[in-house]
């Protein structure tokens, strides 16, 4: 996403999406200080894309795993991202440390999306994490059933994996082109 916009030139999409990613975190943490809001109990995440990526510190390489890696990273010295919080230093390690939830995006089947991240996920814990897009394009309903289900126990399971949210249950019909790829019913089925 950020690899090709002008703003991002010459370094590069990993600086350009931690410092988008850091900016959002502090925008919610400014906005709630000023609107005198306590934190309660809501968490904050990212989903990153399940593509294969190096962090921005260089750490880690994976499907969306990267991007876990970025948001320790940042968090740990936004500079990293060339970004300077507006909220103190503290109070941002605070809300990632109890608010966040990691999350990526997938199209991948389960069983290989899981045997990617639980590789890696020790050193993430104890934030939990989750799938913001399950896709399973072009998946059989077989497969799908099936990884639903297996999601569903690693989910009941772990005290790291929190679940998944589908993306998009209907084909979008009226869209046509390669969007036709998504949806987990077409109308008529």
């Amino acid at each position: 996403f950020f690899a090709f916009s002008p703003i991002c030139q010459p370094s590069g999409a990993a600086w350009c999406r931690v410092k988008a990613a850091l900016s959002a975190l502090d925008g919610v943490l400014m906005a709630e200080k000023e609107a005198g809001i306590s934190a309660g109990r809501v968490r904050l995440t990212v989903t990153w894309s399940f593509g294969m990526m190096t962090s921005i510190d260089g750490s880690v390489t994976g499907p969306g795993v990267f991007g876990f890696q970025d948001m320790v990273a940042g968090v740990a010295d936004p500079q990293i991202a060339y970004y300077t919080p507006r909220s103190t230093h503290e109070a941002l390690e605070q809300a990632f440390r109890t608010r966040w939830t990691h999350g990526l995006n997938t199209q991948a089947p389960w069983s290989f999306v899981n045997a990617m991240v639980s590789k890696e996920y020790a050193r993430f814990s104890p934030a939990p994490w989750f799938i913001g897009e399950y896709g399973a394009n072009g998946q059989p309903a077989d497969i799908i059933q099936a990884d639903l289900e297996a999601m569903h126990k690693s989910a009941s399971e772990s005290s790291g994996f929190l679940g998944a949210a589908v993306f998009q249950f209907q084909t979008a019909h009226w869209k046509g082109g390669s969007e036709m790829n998504f949806g987990l019913f077409r109308l008529g089925d």
